[in-house]
């Protein structure tokens, strides 16, 4: 696996996509020399029942956000397919499209104390690396315990990662819009114009 080309692989919902996931993606790739990094929109994610903006416009945001980045490619992977959809089912689609790259799934520590709630988790342990930011109010002896577990249980391979990247929340950012506030800082500038011109997120 490691004459692999190592691909990071970054998802979420991006209702918006802001400032923050690129900060993380960046930190990731730069602490495992990731040849890029993949961002992934969710089309129906398992948990969210409802997202502000539609899986194509918030596909087409992403693009807007990482088109100045040559590291960064958005990908259509999971809103293109129908139903709702398991990260492992878009894993095995990525590794037969890319039997050369060795994936990095780019999560939370947040999300890594919920890794044993995703569907068969097993075989995503098989199918991918995990690099682990930290995230505000989780603490370090719960992630120790995590790490313990999964390593044991599934034999995942997880690399920690200090991140250092703005706390920016997707929520704050729909409330600033919804009332006509800046989100300087927050919003790449293409995005915040595309929210605009689809009228996005008002109340």
């Amino acid at each position: 696996m490691s004459s692999k080309t190592r691909v990071g692989l970054m998802g979420g919902s991006f209702d918006p996509i802001h400032l923050g996931h690129i900060a993380i993606a960046g930190e990731a790739r730069d602490a495992l020399q990731l040849s890029h990094v993949l961002f992934l929109p969710s089309g129906r994610p398992p948990h969210k029942a409802h997202l502000g903006a539609s899986p194509a416009q918030r596909l087409e945001m992403t693009r807007l956000a990482v088109e100045p980045l040559p590291w960064a490619q958005a990908s259509d992977v999971e809103v293109c397919r129908q139903g709702t959809i398991y990260t492992v089912d878009t894993l095995q689609i990525l590794s037969s499209q890319h039997p050369e790259a060795a994936f990095y799934y780019i999560i939370g520590a947040d999300t890594l104390l919920d890794l044993p709630n995703w569907r068969n988790t097993q075989k995503v342990c098989t199918l991918c690396r995990f690099i682990c930011l930290h995230r505000p109010g989780v603490a370090d002896e719960a992630i120790g315990t995590a790490l313990e577990d999964l390593r044991s249980r599934y034999g995942a391979q997880v690399h920690l990662v200090p991140a250092s990247g703005p706390d920016i929340s997707s929520t704050e950012i729909r409330r600033r819009v919804a009332r006509g506030q800046s989100t300087e800082g927050l919003l790449p500038g293409a995005v915040r114009a595309y929210i605009d011109r689809e009228n996005l997120y008002r109340l």
